[in-house]
């Protein structure tokens, strides 16, 4: 289920809470660990996606991850654009995620790979990417959605590489789900109440191309997948919370039957 409440962003370990406004507890306000960048991070410029609403709404997490701004010509324009996002794994030939049962990690890294040639995986939070790269991170709800992070560029030199992120047709924000900034997305709170999604499964760093060969990269994210009306979007919310309860309930009462199977068994060995 992952954590239910914000923790500090300083170190896996650490299990005290975050002060209000901030990534860290009153212990790490200091914190010394970092996510090294090489100078290739985009610079955080949240306008250049929530300025247009056109462009705003047909770009998500994975659109602004890999730093890809290109409107579909048909039916959008400055200000509507109902296009299909940018999904991973249909520029490689991969089903749509509505035809997948779950988002997994395993499913989204082999995408990945599909899509995004020299990608590396399994990176280190530590470890710098090599150079002409930089850092992205992954996560999933494996019942809903999977989502995206990208390192932006440090302000000055001796700040670290903050992160920020895109959810859905969104606004771009630099803030966790609990209004904090985000310093290590495998660490920051992933819980969106509002759309009722449990981020709980982080797939780890990634380090994806910038330039190769002295050219800048450009990236080819195919679009992909039916987008969902307002009331779609809350009735699929209803029947998720309505599973998640329906398990709750199993769970609950799987437990109160074992319990009450292992005390007729105690009962039955102290009779004579």
């Amino acid at each position: 289920m992952g954590r239910q409440e914000p923790q500090c962003q300083c170190l896996p370990g650490c299990r005290e809470p975050p002060l209000k406004g901030s990534p860290f507890c009153a212990i790490h306000q200091k914190c010394t660990r970092r996510a090294p960048v090489t100078g290739w991070e985009i610079k955080y410029d949240p306008e250049r996606y929530n300025r247009l609403k056109g462009d705003r709404e047909s770009h998500n997490c994975y659109a602004y991850a890999f730093d890809y701004l290109q409107r579909p010509k048909k039916g959008c324009t400055d200000d509507s654009c109902p296009a299909p996002y940018p999904q991973p794994g249909r520029a490689s030939g991969y089903k749509k995620w509505s035809k997948v049962d779950g988002k997994r990690c395993p499913d989204l890294m082999a995408r990945l790979m599909g899509d995004i040639k020299g990608i590396q995986i399994g990176v280190p939070f530590e470890k710098a990417c090599p150079k002409g790269m930089r850092k992205i991170a992954t996560v999933v709800d494996p019942e809903e959605d999977y989502h995206f992070y990208t390192q932006n560029k440090p302000l000055t030199p001796n700040e670290p590489g903050m992160w920020s992120h895109k959810p859905g047709g969104q606004p771009v924000t630099n803030k966790d789900a609990s209004g904090r900034p985000i310093f290590d997305p495998a660490l920051a709170y992933r819980i969106t109440k509002e759309a009722n999604l449990n981020y709980s499964k982080f797939c780890g760093f990634q380090c994806i191309p910038v330039m190769k060969h002295g050219k800048r990269v450009t990236f080819r994210l195919g679009r992909g997948g039916r987008r969902l009306t307002r009331r779609a979007q809350r009735s699929r919310r209803a029947h998720r919370s309505a599973r998640v309860s329906a398990r709750r309930a199993l769970r609950s009462a799987r437990v109160s039957a074992r319990r009450a199977h292992r005390s007729a068994r105690a009962s039955s060995w102290r009779k004579p």
